[in-house]
Parts: C-alpha cells; sequence; structure tokens
C-alpha cells in the first residue's frame, strides 16, 4: 500500500502539473480570441493567496485534502491537512488527519506531516523544481502547447471585469504528457520488483486518462489578468483507471480488493477546485516555530513500516 500511495502520488502529481498548465481553448474563433487574451495578457505581480480542496468520494467514505498556500515571488509557502474517514461492512470506521506545512524558497523544500503525535519532515528538492516551473509564466513555445493540450472550450459567462471558460481536455495529449513527465522524474529507483510495479500503475493510469474526459471551469479577473477560480473535474479518471485494473484481472483472488476497485470504477467522486485571493495586508504563511524544533528529519517521506520491523527483529 505505501508502495502504491507513493508511485500513485507522484503520478497524480504529475497529471495535476500537466493538466493545471493546460487553461486553454481551441473551439470557436471568439472562444478562442478569449482564450488567447487571458493567456497572454501580463498578469499583475502581487502576493496571492490560493485556497485548494480536493474531495474523494465512494460510498463507503470520504478523503478531502483543504490546503491554503501563498505565493511569495520565488518563494511558497503552504498549511493545510489530509481527512480520512471509511466504513467497514462491520460498521466499524477508519479515520485518520494528518496536518501538514510545506515551506520553498527557490530550489529548496520542505514538507512538514504529523502521523499520530510525531512530527516528521522531508527534504523535497525535485518537488520544488516541478512547483516552481507550474506557476511560472508561460513562454511561447509553453502557450502553444497549451493551445494543442484542449479539445473544446466554451466562454459561458462574460462582464466588465470577469471571464467564465469551460475547458475540455485533450485525453490523449494529456496522457502523453503525464507519461514524460513520470518517465523524466520516476517515482521509485529501488529495485527490479519496484520497477515492474511502477511500470503497471502507469498502465493502468495511461488507459484511465485516455478514456476519460477531463474539463475545466477556469474564470480569470479582467482587470488584472489573474485567476479567481478554477475547479477540475477528475472523476473520470479515477473510475476509468480502476476499470483498466479490473479488466487485467489482477485483483483475482483477492475479493476485498475487487470489491473495492468495483466500487471506484462506478461510484466514486474526485473533484478539485482552487480560489485565489489578494490579502488586503501582506502577510506570509509560517511553519510553527514549534513545528520546525519537533521535526525529525526522514529519508523518505513514504517509509515501510512493516520492513523496519523486520529489520528490528
Amino acid at each position: 500500500m505505501n508502495k502504491l500511495f507513493k508511485i500513485g502520488s507522484r503520478a497524480l502529481l504529475g497529471a495535476m502539473v500537466c493538466g493545471c498548465s493546460y487553461f486553454a481553448p481551441a473551439a470557436a474563433a471568439d472562444d478562442m480570441a478569449a482564450f488567447r487574451e487571458a493567456l497572454t495578457k501580463p498578469a499583475a505581480q502581487d502576493t496571492r493567496i490560493m485556497r485548494e480542496n480536493i474531495s474523494f468520494f465512494v460510498p463507503s467514505g470520504q478523503a478531502k485534502l483543504d490546503v491554503m498556500a501563498q505565493i511569495q515571488k520565488d518563494a511558497w509557502y503552504m498549511a493545510g491537512a489530509f481527512d480520512v474517514l471509511f466504513h467497514d461492512a462491520d460498521g466499524g470506521s477508519l479515520t485518520e488527519k494528518i496536518p501538514f506545512f510545506i515551506e520553498q524558497d527557490k530550489k529548496n523544500m520542505t514538507i512538514y506531516y504529523k502521523t499520530g503525535k510525531k512530527w516528521e519532515k522531508f527534504e523535497a528538492p525535485s518537488l520544488a523544481a516541478v512547483l516552481t516551473n507550474a506557476i511560472a509564466t508561460p513562454n511561447s513555445k509553453e502557450i502553444a502547447e497549451t493551445i494543442a493540450m484542449v479539445k473544446d472550450v466554451k466562454v459561458v459567462r462574460e462582464s466588465d471585469t470577469e471571464r467564465t471558460m469551460f475547458v475540455i481536455l485533450d485525453s490523449d495529449k494529456l496522457a502523453d504528457a503525464v507519461a514524460a513527465y513520470n518517465q523524466a522524474n520516476p517515482a521509485d529507483k529501488g529495485t527490479a520488483d519496484d520497477a515492474e510495479f511502477q511500470k503497471n500503475v502507469m498502465k493502468y493510469l495511461d488507459k484511465g486518462i485516455r478514456r476519460a474526459e477531463i474539463s475545466y471551469m477556469w474564470t480569470v479577473d479582467k482587470t488584472t489578468w489573474q485567476t479567481v477560480t478554477e475547479s477540475t473535474n477528475f472523476t473520470g479518471v479515477v473510475q476509468e483507471t480502476a476499470k483498466a485494473v479490473l479488466e487485467d484481472n489482477v485483483v483475482q483472488g483477492n475479493p476485498l480488493l475487487e470489491e473495492i476497485l468495483q466500487t471506484v470504477a462506478y461510484y466514486s467522486d474526485l473533484k478539485e477546485y482552487t480560489v485565489f485571493l489578494t490579502p488586503k495586508a501582506k502577510s506570509k504563511l509560517m511553519v510553527p516555530r514549534e513545528v520546525k524544533e519537533k521535526a525529525v528529519l526522514v529519508k523518505d517521506i513514504i517509509v515501510d513500516k512493516s520492513k523496519d520491523k523486520k529489520t528490528k527483529k
């Protein structure tokens, strides 16, 4: 499970980084002109706060990620929590809440997180590079790639101050971008078994993305050309990825896993929503001093506890 989370989270990050960079229409001429204007106009550069929510639902429970982040020039500060609540067939429940902080300054990134009563920290320079690239102002080549990535778009609301666009991505091109990203940023460089496991995970995710319809709603402020809100529907990707695993018969002999995948394939829901705010006063999200003092440095944010126990024996 730890290995699946590690590889899957990196793959999802790749999908989000690639997908969230492509707020681009390629439909009617008027819509295309409206998009090009929104994409190419220089945005006002000031301190902004981002509030993001990612929610995953199935009949037996939910998982939710709430994040507050702040962008300041080359620095990025984030605070949030990951909440899980699931019920089993016997009426029992699993609840977990993992608070975290992320601090990035140029090429350096430190992730602080708490499991149980213990704070730990993890250095992640490779993720810092990904995030810096994702939020950077796109150049002409990236703008062209953005336009090519989109299948359809519709300007659904226009006022003197705001413009809202509904965007449908080209799933095949997005899958190609995610595959290229993950090849350049492998989630696990361990054993041959690890490499084979990652290859299979990416195979199912690739099928899931290509089969799904992935859509965005994007609103920009026409006075500053900054993003106001953005929402993404990842439900199709999750459901189609689960179906790809089931079709491959890799869960034969494991009825519990098959039941879970069947539920995800037909009854799950995964959506992301982000709003950007401009604070009235200059402020900065900070990692609390007590967290910095108590956090223990770990080599890997995902640790296989079972292997640790065997080693101690």
